[in-house]
């Protein structure tokens, strides 16, 4: 099952608040996160190398399916415990000439590097459910909701996919 991309404002079953203003949110998510775990915030770097793109992935950058990208897996902890998995791809021609290291990125949050500078350009937010097999084992869980978006600066084209794992947000967020 691949997950169904639509605009944010378009998707016709959105999920509830709180959810849905966290999906919508088009600051910094490690700002939102950092704030919302009282400053407790960190980085797991589960993954980064080369891997097949994904058909939806391939698509968004206008790839084939199935083309070599640079992907990087990490896993969101605020208030002490796991909150949201993220998934990056980019062409790998596309690091070569990014001014950023993306591929030196280690344990540093890419949002703090996105949103600092203004070059770079968001793509419209898109939201679905998340297929569970595409999860790590460890936060695997059916029925997860995600948002993308492509971030580009004319050298860099970036497609980061943000999955919020069970119980967050938490009400009132």
């Amino acid at each position: 099952m691949l997950p169904d991309w639509y605009p944010a404002d378009q998707h016709p079953a959105p999920p509830p608040e709180p959810l849905f203003d966290w999906l919508c949110h088009e600051g910094s998510l490690t700002q939102r996160l950092t704030e919302a775990g009282d400053r407790d915030f960190r980085v797991e770097l589960l993954q980064q190398a080369p891997q097949p793109a994904r058909e939806d992935e391939a698509q968004a950058l206008g790839l084939a399916t199935g083309a070599p990208v640079w992907t990087r897996e990490v896993v969101l902890h605020t208030a002490g415990a796991p909150r949201v998995y993220a998934r990056s791809v980019a062409p790998p021609s596309a690091l070569g000439n990014a001014e950023m290291a993306l591929d030196n990125l280690g344990t540093t949050s890419l949002g703090h590097l996105l949103f600092r500078n203004p070059q770079i350009q968001r793509g419209p937010i898109e939201i679905s459910r998340y297929p569970a097999a595409w999860l790590p084992t460890a936060w695997r869980a059916e029925g997860l909701w995600a948002r993308r978006s492509h971030f580009s600066d004319g050298a860099l084209q970036l497609l980061v996919c943000e999955v919020f794992l069970q119980g967050w947000p938490a009400a009132g967020t």
